[in-house]
C-alpha cells in the first residue's frame, strides 16, 4: 500500500511582502500554490499511489475564488482516471458546513463531515484500509477533538487525519482542535496525517504521526523545500518519505562588504555575490543580510534603510530576460552595526531591549491589532522579535550618524 499525504495547500494565497515585484514575477509567484500541488498530482498518477489524503486548507479562505475552486475539480477529475481517490477534510480557512450538495468535486473525493467519521475502503490486493477525520464547521475549535475519534478497527490498516495543533504549549494555535500525542497514540492508528502547521515535521515515529506542512512557502517563515509525504508499507510499518513540489523557495543570504565608495559599487558587490551563493534551480526569493556595514558610509547606511539600494539592484535584475532570483529585503546585521551608546545610555537601552522585545508583549500586540491569526503566528517566533530589535537598533543607530555628520559639518571652518 502508498498514499500521500499532503495539506495546507492554501490556493490561490496572497503572498506578503512582495508588492514591488514586477509582473512576469508576481504572476510566477501567485500560480506557485496551483503549480506545486498540480506537480503532487502528477507524482500521485506516475507513482500509481491508492489514494491521496489531504489534510485541511485546500483553499486559503472560505470564500474561494471560482479559478481556485475550478482548478481543483480537474486535479480530482485527473485523479479520477487515474482510478485515485481523494479523503479530504477542510480546516480553519476553507471551513464550511459540510452536507449532500455543498460540494461539486468529482466521485472519487470522498470529504469528511463537521462530526469525525471514518471511511472504508479495499485495495486491489484485498488489504483493508479505514480512515477517520472531520472537517471545520467554524475558524475555530477550541475542543479536543482528538478524544473523539474511534479505536483502530478490524482493519489491516487505519489511518488518522487532523487539521489541529499540538496543545500543552501556550501558542496562538490553541483555538485550532488542540491535541496530544498521547491521544493519539491511544487510538492504535498506524499513521496520523496531520495539517495545520507550515513546517514539516514527525512528531512521533513509531507510529508516525507527522505533519506534512504546505505545500508552497508564502512568506519568508517558509523557507525550505515544501511538498508532500509518500507514506509506504515498509516492515509492516507505514513510513513517509519527502518529496519537493515547490516551484518558489524563500532563503536568507548573508552578503559580506568590503568598503565601498559609491552605491553603484555597492550594487554591483551584492548581485555578484547573490549569483555566486544562490542554486538557480528554481525562482529564489531572498532576504539579504549585510555584514561588514560599519566599513559603510553614513550615507549609505541610510540609502539601505530607505529602501533605496534595494530598488537600485531590483531595477539591475530586472533587465535580465528570466529572473531567477528577486532580493525583496535589505538588511543590516545586528552583529555588525550595535548602536554606539554612552555607557549610561547603553546599560538603559541593553535593560529596555531585554524587556520590551518579548514574545509575551510583541504577541499581545498582536492580538490587539489584528484579527488574521497568520499575523499572530508570525509575531510569536523569535526570529520576528530578533528581526524586529534589530531593525530598532539601525534606525537608533542611523540617526545617530546624521547627528554625528550634521555637528561635524556645523563645526567645520569650511
Amino acid at each position: 500500500m502508498k498514499f500521500i499525504h499532503t495539506a495546507d495547500l492554501h490556493l490561490d494565497s496572497p503572498f506578503l511582502g512582495l508588492q514591488d515585484a514586477p509582473e512576469q514575477l508576481c504572476q510566477s509567484i501567485q500560480q506557485s500554490t496551483f503549480t506545486s500541488f498540480e506537480r503532487i498530482v502528477t507524482d500521485a498518477i506516475k507513482l500509481g499511489i491508492d489514494f491521496m489524503c489531504i489534510a485541511g486548507d485546500i483553499f486559503d479562505r472560505d470564500q474561494r475564488s471560482i479559478a481556485a475552486e475550478n482548478f481543483f475539480v480537474k486535479q480530482c477529475e485527473r485523479l479520477k482516471a487515474a482510478d485515485i481517490d481523494v479523503y479530504l477534510s477542510y480546516g480553519n480557512h476553507d471551513y464550511q458546513t459540510i452536507t449532500t450538495t455543498t460540494h461539486i468535486l468529482p466521485a472519487n473525493v470522498h470529504v469528511f463531515g463537521n462530526e469525525i467519521e471514518t471511511k472504508q475502503l479495499t485495495l486491489k490486493d484485498g488489504t483493508t484500509v479505514a480512515i477517520s477525520g472531520f472537517s471545520y464547521a467554524n475558524r475555530w475549535i477550541e475542543d479536543d477533538k482528538a478524544v473523539d475519534f474511534p479505536v483502530k478497527s478490524s482493519v489491516d490498516w487505519q489511518i488518522g487525519m487532523l487539521h489541529g495543533a499540538l496543545t500543552g504549549l501556550k501558542n496562538p494555535h490553541d483555538n485550532y482542535a488542540p491535541f496530544t500525542v498521547q491521544e493519539l497514540l491511544a487510538k492504535n492508528y498506524d499513521y496520523w496525517a496531520l495539517g495545520h502547521i507550515h513546517k514539516r515535521q514527525i512528531i512521533h515515529e513509531n507510529p508516525v504521526i507527522a505533519y506534512s506542512g504546505n505545500t508552497q512557502g508564502r512568506h519568508r517563515n517558509e523557507a525550505g523545500p515544501k511538498g508532500y509525504y509518500l507514506v509506504s508499507e515498509q516492515n509492516q510499518q507505514l513510513q513517509p518519505e519527502f518529496h519537493e513540489t515547490a516551484p518558489i523557495d524563500w532563503q536568507t543570504q548573508t552578503i559580506k562588504l568590503d568598503q565601498e565608495s559609491s552605491a553603484a559599487d555597492l550594487v554591483s558587490n551584492i548581485n555578484h555575490q547573490m549569483e555566486e551563493q544562490i542554486a538557480q534551480k528554481k525562482l529564489t526569493l531572498v532576504s539579504l543580510e549585510l555584514t561588514g556595514a560599519t566599513l559603510l558610509a553614513p550615507q549609505l547606511i541610510t540609502q539601505i534603510d530607505n529602501g533605496s539600494i534595494l530598488t537600485r539592484l531590483q531595477s539591475q535584475i530586472m533587465t535580465v530576460n528570466k529572473i531567477q532570483f528577486w532580493p525583496y529585503e535589505i538588511k543590516i546585521k545586528l552583529d555588525e552595526m550595535r548602536p554606539d551608546f554612552a555607557s549610561l545610555d547603553q546599560q538603559y537601552w541593553d535593560k529596555a531591549a531585554q524587556n520590551v522585545f518579548t514574545t509575551e508583549n510583541v504577541t499581545d500586540l498582536a492580538e490587539k491589532l489584528f484579527s488574521y491569526s497568520f499575523i499572530e503566528e508570525q509575531f510569536s517566533q523569535p526570529e520576528i522579535l530578533t528581526s524586529l530589535q534589530q531593525s530598532v537598533s539601525l534606525a537608533l543607530q542611523t540617526n545617530q550618524n546624521q547627528e554625528e555628520q550634521q555637528d561635524e559639518d556645523s563645526t567645520d571652518p569650511n
